[in-house]
């Protein structure tokens, strides 16, 4: 019955973010182990990642501190573009041949996650301060090449409650608080105007320059039997308002201390609904191969079905698996957004090497305008 009440209570709530919400990109770290599975489960995080997939999963995670995180992630034809800056000649006559290539539908970007990602979870009690560094060319037309180049800061804290239901059953719930602050800089270009930007990047500093600035909730439930069975249900930014500042002369504006600052508009960053599933099965013979094995589907961002133009809904289900072989060695694998992901993990106590291979799509339905991307990570943890 409790589980009933509080079930109904988290999805009337999401509902209601949901409905007044603006539709800002959410503050998250990309997460190698996640992304190699097939992105975040709502019912597998044991880790220092409930911190920002599921904070009710906090009354699960074992004690852990980490210290720092070094990333760095590639997406599209990011090594054409590394090619044709080593190469010379003539810069915009190869990235035109490049655009035309992907007949000027063309996504590209580096994201580099850390270094600062510090914090500590404790069976129920976590916090955590992480940074994410962005940049991309996103190619829509020859008339319109956007430029994002953008700064994240997340600060966030959480708490979690275990009910014991009895028989190996348990209910979790929990809640975490975050502030984030977000600096980040859009221009856009045509084929031609590009040359002013391929010749001199720093001219970006004097576009509009948009500072984010935020606190938000997220809320989940998970519900678990003993340690093999798992269901969890979160709404990712239950209620996070946002403040906007533009800076129309961009950063030299921003830092400017005798220029008045424009006027702030207010928003909301956008609701996620996630419902996932994890499973532990029992290996038998396979245990003289894999110490462990889990298995995760999910169906996530539910409440996109409900919008005017909703995403395929085959694209917000989500299957991943993960083997553990010889102690130090994870394999994974899974299927996000009709694309395959797959990677490995290296446990080395002191430090964990994390690499991801990956798809996204960017349009509306599947085989739209996938992008494939690739990720490294190092955590520091103890």
């Amino acid at each position: 019955m409790r589980l009933r009440y509080l079930t109904i209570a988290l999805l009337l709530a999401c509902a209601l973010a949901w409905a007044h919400a603006d539709g800002i990109a959410p503050f998250a770290p990309p997460d190698g182990r996640g992304l190699a599975m097939g992105g975040s489960h709502a019912a597998l995080t044991d880790d220092y990642t409930a911190l920002l997939v599921n904070p009710a999963a906090l009354a699960e995670a074992p004690k852990k501190m980490f210290v720092s995180e070094v990333g760095f992630a590639s997406a599209g034809p990011i090594f054409d573009f590394l090619n044709i800056a080593m190469t010379g000649g003539n810069a915009l006559t190869s990235l035109q041949n490049l655009f035309a290539k992907y007949n000027y539908k063309l996504y590209s970007g580096l994201t580099m996650p850390g270094p600062l990602s510090f914090g500590y979870v404790d069976h129920g009690l976590g916090f955590g301060v992480f940074n994410t560094s962005r940049f991309s060319l996103n190619v829509a037309s020859a008339s319109s090449i956007q430029v994002d180049s953008a700064e994240d800061f997340l600060l966030t804290g959480g708490y979690a409650l275990r009910f014991d239901l009895g028989k190996g059953h348990a209910l979790d719930a929990g809640i975490a608080a975050k502030g984030f602050v977000r600096g980040e800089t859009l221009a856009t270009y045509d084929i031609l105007s590009l040359q002013s930007f391929i010749s001199n990047p720093a001219e970006l500093m004097t576009k509009p320059y948009n500072l984010t600035t935020g606190i938000g909730i997220d809320a989940g439930l998970r519900w678990s039997y003993e340690d093999r069975l798992a269901a969890g249900l979160v709404c990712r930014d239950l209620y996070s308002p946002a403040l906007v500042t533009t800076y129309p002369g961009g950063i030299s504006q921003f830092l400017g201390n005798n220029v008045a600052a424009p006027n702030p508009s207010y928003t909301y960053v956008q609701p996620n609904l996630d419902f996932g599933l994890m499973w532990k099965p029992r290996l038998g013979v396979l245990s003289q191969v894999f110490e462990s094995l889990t298995l995760a589907m999910d169906y996530g961002d539910i409440l996109n079905l409900f919008s005017l133009l909703p995403r395929n809904a085959i694209l917000n289900f989500s299957v991943g698996m993960e083997a553990r072989v010889l102690d130090i060695l994870y394999l994974r694998a899974g299927i996000q957004e009709a694309l395959l992901s797959a990677g490995v993990g290296i446990d080395l106590h002191a430090f964990t090497v994390n690499f991801a291979a990956f798809g996204t799509e960017l349009g509306l339905e599947p085989g739209a305008r996938p992008v494939y991307n690739l990720l490294m990570t190092i955590d520091f943890r103890y």
